[in-house]
């Protein structure tokens, strides 16, 4: 078992209403462990995005929290988030009041009101409360500049000193979703089902399914998402015996259509 020396960014977790997960390097091993630890952000309640440089495509499908992965950042950019179902969202558009911009949501039929509460606007030159990297800044480019202000997290497989960054997690030659997968509960936070899937199918490419570049924790890691998949399986079959394993089949991850390096 991994234990992280993790107190000081718990403390800074402890305080922060907004987290911002950035992955200078497009791979499925990063993606699915930036999303892991976005959406388990996300179940904590803190408002979290995600960011890679480089889009992804049909290879990462699979993978659960792409909605809140984005492409593109720009400090001038307004982003407005809707904490609401988006398949209950009809169309977005937008008009011309008068020299006055108005932005316009319209909901399916019988879809409920959305609230004042759900909707969340966002500036992006305003820094997030604790920003995690996965990876060298140096990736990033022109936006490799965002890491010159805010608490940043530097995670990274690569021994390497970041001045900029508060704190520091390497693990080295360990895929990121080997080491999420003992992170995530050493920072206090919850890994779900989804986080789980994610992790599982990061593992499974970065190791070629468990045959290279291993050792006796990138087995336990595995077991540990296994062991959460495998749970809600049980209690929903608990909940409905009547499934007949059905979910248990359902959440098992395939990387069939996954590359394997």
């Amino acid at each position: 078992m991994k234990n992280y020396k993790v107190q000081n960014i718990k403390s800074l977790l402890a305080t922060a209403k907004t987290a911002s997960v950035v992955i200078p390097h497009l791979s499925i091993d990063s993606i699915a462990a930036g999303l892991a630890l976005t959406l388990a952000l996300k179940k904590a309640n803190i408002d979290t995005t995600a960011f890679c440089p480089q889009k992804t495509d049909a290879n990462y499908s699979k993978l659960s929290g792409l909605e809140a992965l984005v492409d593109t950042y720009n400090q001038h950019d307004l982003v407005i988030s809707l904490d609401y179902p988006s398949e209950q969202i009809e169309k977005v558009s937008y008009n011309n009041d008068d020299g006055r911009l108005n932005l316009v949501v319209q909901t399916k039929n019988n879809a409920p009101k959305i609230e004042q509460n759900q909707i969340k606007i966002n500036n992006q030159s305003s820094i997030a409360d604790i920003n995690f990297i996965l990876g060298d800044e140096s990736l990033l480019g022109d936006n490799a500049k965002m890491v010159e202000n805010g608490n940043w997290i530097f995670i990274s497989s690569t021994i390497s000193q970041k001045s900029w960054a508060k704190e520091s997690v390497i693990d080295q030659d360990a895929p990121y979703c080997e080491m999420f997968s003992f992170l995530i509960n050493d920072l206090g936070l919850k890994l779900d089902v989804d986080s789980a899937k994610n992790l599982l199918i990061g593992l499974r490419v970065a190791t070629q399914s468990f045959s290279i570049n291993v050792s006796p924790e990138t087995f336990e890691a595995g077991a540990i998402c296994l062991k959460t998949t495998q749970q809600v399986a049980e209690n929903n079959q608990s909940i409905n015996p009547n499934l007949n394993g059905s979910v248990s089949q359902n959440i098992q991850p395939s990387t069939d259509s996954i590359p394997t390096a």
